[in-house]
């Protein structure tokens, strides 16, 4: 879902929206509707600025901006029909009180003479387009005396009379004309919004214009790009001082934003086309964490008791070598009783020697003979137990 993609700026509009019509007096606001429910509203919308407006195959008008507005005026209990026209006349009629709404206009302060504007519903910025090739345009200031195409009346054209880019503007009813003149390699540049110029190339299959900025917007949200000067504020806009309409319009704005329908048409159009922003490292970060911290808990849990598993199995074990232990050592010891009783019963001297001659075991005769007590030879050296030394010399 591409839910809350809108800044904070809109946001607060939003709020200051809900706020201003919902402290408007009760019956001011049952005069305002009772005034304009009595008719349908007339509105317009352009040719081609995909995929904010677009001619269906039957001449009606469609695109994200066309259903918000019919949106906004069923939350009102409005109706409303469409024509579709070009830019620069359908706006026109607007001013001269042909229309009653616009769903499609970029604020600026030399259109807030001639009309009224609701808060602004989507931001986005424009770019450059060039043909494949083009070395010498890289940004604006590259654009001095260079052949630009921009789309008569329609806000690039105001911004570049305003920023004096270029004595040489190509003007074109439609920006589908722009990119075509371009493309078939007439004039130099084309200043367009640039998810608006990625559309039409793709719809006309143009394979030879590309767009000189690589960035690509993943939401309708202010960002700095080369034309940063050239921002659209789109809003519904109405004929200067038509506050009551405006205040209506501005009120179901607000309710579609608040009950998700401004959400829903918002995926339905920008999703397929808008690419995913990247994921930023901290919230990578934070689905690792969340992933791996239960697993290590599990797998921690898990050591544990394989680890007293195999503390349990290893002190059975060695209590089963010490008892095993203990009981080879217990026969040893009885065997050793059992012959050293026999020995004892030899009338000889019986007597067992290890590598360095030192007495491991001899019979109680043999002790007598040698005038030892049971047990004092043990250990000594034989010849040292058998024949008397001079005093100090030991035998080792």
């Amino acid at each position: 879902m591409l839910t809350g993609r809108f800044n904070l700026d809109f946001i607060y509009l939003t709020v200051i929206i809900a706020i201003f019509t919902g402290i408007q007096m009760p019956m001011a606001k049952a005069d305002n509707r009772s005034k304009q429910t009595h008719r349908i509203l007339k509105s317009a919308s352009e040719f081609d600025y995909p995929p904010f407006a677009l001619v269906r195959p039957d001449g009606s008008a469609d695109g994200f901006s066309v259903d918000l507005l019919k949106a906004v005026t069923r939350a009102i209990g409005l109706e409303i029909t469409f024509i579709v026209g070009p830019w620069h006349k359908i706006k026109q009629k607007l001013v001269d009180g042909h229309l009653d709404a616009l769903p499609l206009v970029s604020y600026s302060q030399e259109r807030e003479k001639v009309y009224d504007f609701t808060a602004p519903y989507l931001r986005m910025h424009g770019t450059i387009f060039v043909r494949k090739g083009e070395k010498t345009i890289r940004g604006r200031t590259d654009l001095k005396d260079k052949e630009i195409i921009v789309m008569r009346g329609d806000t690039a054209y105001e911004y570049a009379v305003r920023e004096n880019l270029s004595d040489k503007l190509i003007l074109t009813d439609t920006f589908e004309e722009a990119m075509r003149l371009l493309s078939t390699g007439k004039h130099d540049a084309v200043i367009i919004q640039q998810l608006v110029g990625l559309q039409l190339i793709k719809k006309l299959g143009i394979s030879n214009v590309v767009n000189v900025i690589t960035f690509q917007e993943t939401s309708l949200k202010p960002v700095d790009k080369p034309l940063s000067g050239f921002e659209q504020k789109f809003c519904i806009a109405v004929q200067d001082g038509d506050k009551e309409l405006l205040a209506l319009l501005n009120e179901g704005l607000a309710i579609a934003i608040a009950d998700g329908t401004y959400d829903e048409l918002y995926n339905k159009w920008f999703s397929p086309i808008l690419p995913q922003p990247p994921v930023p490292l901290k919230l990578i970060f934070k689905y690792i964490l969340f992933i791996l911290v239960p697993i290590l808990f599990l797998l921690g849990i898990v050591g544990l008791w394989y680890l007293k598993r195999e503390v349990t199995k290893k002190t059975l074990n060695l209590q089963q070598e010490i008892k095993e232990r203990e009981a080879t050592e217990e026969a040893l010891r009885l065997e050793r009783d059992r012959a050293q009783r026999y020995l004892d019963t030899v009338e000889a001297i019986i007597v067992a020697l290890d590598r360095e001659g030192r007495i491991t075991l001899i019979n109680q005769k043999g002790c007598r003979l040698l005038g030892y007590g049971d047990d004092e030879l043990i250990g000594q050296h034989w010849f040292s137990a058998c024949l008397p030394q001079p005093d100090g010399m030991e035998i080792v």
